[in-house]
């Protein structure tokens, strides 16, 4: 599809379909869409079940690449677009086998804090596995594989990718309901905008600051060996200096060398084989190291004030209930990204590191144009390539790989089918099924929903999801090509970030979205950074050149382009 052309797509299927712009920054390649509906359905509709909400699950589609969803609630016929008249629903609600079982596993699943046990099911045995299983895939160097070989690897690759994607949204729901319960009650209580209510989490995610432990470390050493600050303030090319930096003797070289192992093959912008991974772009990692050195002081939480104040306004018979609350938003916190950090963003960088391999062969033999245009294959493509028997042209895969970096979400519908109904009404349901779904629906659309675009001559406008007012050089970020020029102190202005943009956050004065709500990875990490955010602006990326000078208000959920 050619920049600035509107695409016109058929539903994939019965019922309503709206486009996720926040997940995939861009249209994805034909491997990931290949493995990621079944696996995310797999996982979120185990997570959903198991804490009795009525969603059976997200149907997700790929159209050309283009990620489109669909909800399915439980007993719903496939061409439903909202509930059931009162009287169809009490039926269902006193015969509907699964639609009871469910009303009856909400109360139980509330009742004992069932993401406690996940949790700790996550601390105690996924998260350690996901790392073992990543680590070992890590070890392996592909390039010294014979194409039987590789072919094996990156089939190992595959179902590790899947494996990761399944686990990662199996914890969806434990991630986000104690989250949306805290905040619709505390909403009921207060009043208080959403943003000042989840600004209490701050501090609570550190992994939302990427490697945090690792990169504190290895700026703390580099400050302290007067050979590692020469070599990081250098002039040279970025790999050479990471190279160098890692090859230090003593503490520097190891801590650069541990925070390298730890990030190096995770990708840097969105979820899919088709971006990038970090160590394919030093100069991100080197920028990344120099302004954790050069930071005055570590990004800090700020909770007493802030609680105390709005804990203040709660109904004295509820402080009890809301100091509970909080509590377990922040117990889950970390959740929320880790999944993705320590999960599919580590697998897909290892698959694609496989992928450029063979890659590498193909271009050499002369049947690839460049070695990158091998990602753009399905993976039965990809077998056949490597084993010469066939498989796509790199005519063909160039397209695609224009398609991908060319198509923007602006240039999509944003829904396809008729109109989306609205939930169930709270006061059909038992009181725990009610709260329970409201919880969860409050999530979803923090993260997902954007609002129709509100600019007004300079100034852009969305959803404030961190307070504070900065003014800087703007710089659009419009795929990974632009990551290179990031600068410390810029406001990043882009259409979304997932957990992948970690390694360029420390560098940022302001962030700015077109796309994501106030629980969206930008809005997350920007809380936790302190940095003031914008996010949901919708045109923020066609409004904000590159370059300009702009004053980002956290608090007022405003950008001004300056004269």
């Amino acid at each position: 599809m050619e920049p600035g052309k509107t695409h016109s797509f058929e539903p994939p299927g019965p019922g309503s379909w709206a486009l996720d712009a926040t997940h995939f920054t861009r249209p994805v390649t034909r491997f990931t869409a290949e493995i990621f509906p079944s696996e995310f359905a797999r996982g979120f509709g185990e997570g959903l079940k198991r804490y009795g909400l009525l969603l059976e699950n997200l149907d997700y589609q790929f159209m050309d690449g283009v990620p489109y969803f669909c909800l399915r609630a439980v007993g719903a016929p496939p061409e439903a677009t909202g509930h059931p008249p009162r009287e169809v629903w009490d039926q269902l609600a006193a015969s509907h086998p699964e639609i009871r079982a469910r009303l009856a596993t909400s109360a139980v699943a509330l009742a004992e804090k069932r993401w406690r046990a996940d949790l700790e099911l996550w601390d105690r045995e996924i998260k350690p596995a996901a790392v073992r299983e990543q680590l070992a895939l890590q070890a392996v160097d592909p390039s010294r594989m014979a194409n039987d070989a590789l072919l094996a690897h990156l089939d190992r690759c595959r179902e590790n990718a899947k494996q990761q994607v399944y686990r990662h949204h199996r914890f969806n729901v434990p991630a986000l309901l104690p989250v949306g319960d805290f905040l619709a009650h505390a909403q009921d209580w207060t009043g208080r905008p959403a943003r000042e209510l989840l600004g209490l989490l701050r501090g609570t995610s550190k992994v939302s600051l990427g490697a945090a432990d690792e990169l504190g470390r290895a700026a703390e050493a580099i400050r302290a060996d007067r050979q590692a600050q020469a070599l990081l303030t250098s002039t040279g090319a970025p790999r050479d200096v990471l190279a160098s930096l890692e090859a230090l003797p003593g503490e520097a070289g190891a801590a650069v060398r541990a925070y390298v192992g730890l990030v190096g093959y995770r990708l840097v912008n969105g979820l899919d084989v088709g971006e990038p991974y970090a160590l394919e772009m030093p100069e991100v990692l080197v920028q990344a190291l120099r302004a954790a050195a050069t930071a005055q002081v570590a990004p800090e939480s700020d909770q007493g004030g802030p609680v105390a104040e709005i804990r203040d306004q709660v109904p004295g018979a509820h402080r009890q209930e809301f100091d509970d609350l909080l509590a377990e938003a922040r117990h889950v916190y970390r959740l929320r990204d880790e999944r993705a950090i320590y999960g599919d963003i580590w697998a897909y960088g290892l698959a694609r590191r496989a992928m450029l391999v063979a890659g590498e062969r193909l271009a050499q033999t002369g049947r690839l144009g460049h070695p990158a245009e091998f990602v753009e294959a399905g993976y039965e493509e990809m077998v056949a390539l490597i084993r010469g028997t066939g498989g796509p042209t790199s005519t063909e895969l160039a397209r695609r790989a224009r398609h991908r970096t060319e198509t923007s979400y602006a240039d999509v519908p944003a829904f396809l089918g008729p109109p989306p109904g609205g939930p169930l009404p709270a006061e059909w349901l038992p009181p725990a099924a009610a709260r329970a779904e409201r919880a969860i629906g409050l999530c979803i659309q923090a993260i997902l929903i954007t609002p129709p675009a509100r600019t007004e001559a300079r100034t852009v406008r969305g959803a404030g999801a961190s307070p504070g007012v900065y003014e800087g050089p703007a710089r659009l970020v419009r795929g990974t090509a632009d990551f290179g020029r990031i600068l410390q102190g810029d406001v990043l202005v882009t259409s979304s970030t997932s957990a992948a943009f970690n390694l360029v956050l420390p560098m940022l004065g302001a962030i700015v979205t077109d796309r994501g709500g106030l629980l969206s990875h930008a809005a997350i990490v920007a809380r936790e950074y302190g940095v003031p955010s914008v996010v949901g602006c919708t045109d923020a990326t066609r409004q904000i050149r590159d370059g300009a000078r702009v004053r980002v208000d956290g608090r007022a959920g405003e950008v001004t382009i300056l004269p």
